[in-house]
C-alpha cells in the first residue's frame, strides 16, 4: 500500500508528465536574433537617438601593444578587470546619433558595413526601427572619414543611403582621405583609404566643409570642436538647447575604461599620436569640469554618460538606461 508521501510524489510526476507531453520533446530553440538597437533622450528641445550599428575588435591580444604602445601587460590586466572585457583583444561598440532639432534631422556619423567589418552595418535597420527613414535625414555630420563612422553613407560607392542629405566634414579630413599624396600617412593602409573614398563618392557636390582653426557653427546651434590627431581633421560636435549641453565625440576614446584612466597613453592608429593625446586630455578636462552629457561612437551602450575625474585620470559614468 502506498503511503501519503508516495501518493504525493506519484501525483507530482503525473502532473509533470501532463505539462510536458512526450519525453523526447525538444526544448525551445535559441532565437539567434537581436532587436535593432536604439535609445533616446531629450537634451532641452532636441531629441537625441543613439543607434547601435554593431561592434568591432581587432588584432587579438597580439594587436594590443600596437593599439596602445605605451601600455604594459600588468597595467592592462588591472584595467581590464574593472570591466566586462572580452578575451582575445580589445572590443568596442559602434554607434551613431540622430538629432531631431525640430527644424532638421541630423546624424552624427552613420556606422559602417559588414563588407568592411562583418559585425557592423545595422545603422539603417536601427534608424527605421527608431521611427525615422533614411530619406528624412537632412544632414550627416562626420567626425572623420573612418569606415565604421562613414560607410553608412554608401556601401557600394554608388548608392546614397541618405538620398536627401548633405554631408558636412572638416576641410582637413576631406583633403586627407582624398589626396593621393596623403596615402602614406594612413596607419591602417590602403583598405581604409578605399573604404573612406567609397563612402563619400556618391555625395560629390553635396559635401560641405568647415575649417579646423576654431570651433565653427556648422548648423544652427551645433558647433564643431577640433580634436586633431586621430586624423588631421577629426572633430567632435557640441550643441546646447534650453541650457542643456551635449558633446558627441568620434574617437577621442575607443576604450573608455583604459583610455580615460590613462589618457596620456598614445594610440598606435592615430596619424599624429602626440596630437591625439593632447586632444583627448583637453576634451576630458573640459567634460569633467563642465559635467555635460557625452556621447561617443565607441562608448558603452546605450551611448550616454559623462566624464568625471578619477585619481590622476578620468572615468566614464554611464547614464542609467531608464532616464530620458
Amino acid at each position: 500500500m502506498l503511503d501519503r508521501r508516495s501518493l504525493f510524489l506519484a501525483a507530482g510526476a503525473a502532473a509533470a508528465g501532463a505539462a510536458l507531453p512526450g519525453a523526447a520533446e525538444p526544448a525551445a530553440p535559441m532565437a539567434g536574433t537581436r532587436n535593432p538597437g536604439f535609445h533616446r533622450t531629450m537634451v532641452g528641445d532636441v531629441e537625441v537617438t543613439v543607434l547601435l550599428d554593431g561592434a568591432m575588435g581587432g588584432g587579438g591580444e597580439a594587436g594590443i601593444p600596437r593599439f596602445l604602445p605605451d601600455s604594459t601587460p600588468e597595467e592592462l590586466r588591472i584595467l581590464r578587470e574593472r570591466a566586462w572585457f572580452m578575451d582575445n583583444g580589445l572590443h568596442q561598440p559602434v554607434g551613431a546619433y540622430v538629432l531631431n532639432t525640430g527644424r532638421q534631422l541630423v546624424m552624427v556619423d552613420c556606422g559602417g558595413h559588414s563588407s568592411f567589418i562583418p559585425t557592423t552595418g545595422r545603422t539603417l535597420e536601427a534608424l527605421r526601427a527608431s521611427g525615422y527613414r533614411p530619406e528624412q535625414v537632412d544632414v550627416v555630420l562626420l567626425t572623420h572619414i573612418h569606415p565604421e563612422h562613414a560607410l553608412g553613407l554608401s556601401y557600394d560607392g554608388t548608392t546614397r543611403n541618405f538620398p536627401n542629405a548633405e554631408v558636412v566634414v572638416s576641410d582637413l579630413d576631406l583633403a586627407f582621405w582624398t589626396d593621393p599624396a596623403q596615402e602614406s600617412r594612413v596607419p591602417q593602409g590602403q583598405r581604409f583609404i578605399e573604404a573612406g573614398r567609397r563612402a563619400i563618392r556618391p555625395y560629390d557636390g553635396r559635401i560641405r566643409t568647415f575649417g579646423m582653426q576654431r570651433e565653427v557653427e556648422v548648423l544652427p546651434g551645433i558647433f564643431s570642436v577640433p580634436a586633431p590627431g586621430h586624423t588631421p581633421g577629426h572633430v567632435s560636435f557640441r550643441f546646447t538647447s534650453q541650457n542643456q549641453t551635449m558633446l558627441i565625440w568620434g574617437d577621442i576614446a575607443h576604450q573608455t575604461v583604459i583610455q580615460l584612466a590613462r589618457p596620456r597613453w598614445r594610440v598606435g592608429v592615430d596619424v599624429d599620436q602626440a596630437m591625439g593625446v593632447e586632444s583627448r586630455v583637453r576634451h576630458l578636462e573640459m567634460l569633467a569640469s563642465e559635467r555635460m552629457l557625452v556621447g561617443g561612437v565607441h562608448v558603452p551602450w546605450p551611448g550616454f554618460g559623462r566624464v568625471i575625474r578619477d585619481g590622476e585620470g578620468f572615468a566614464w559614468v554611464q547614464r542609467p538606461f531608464q532616464f530620458g
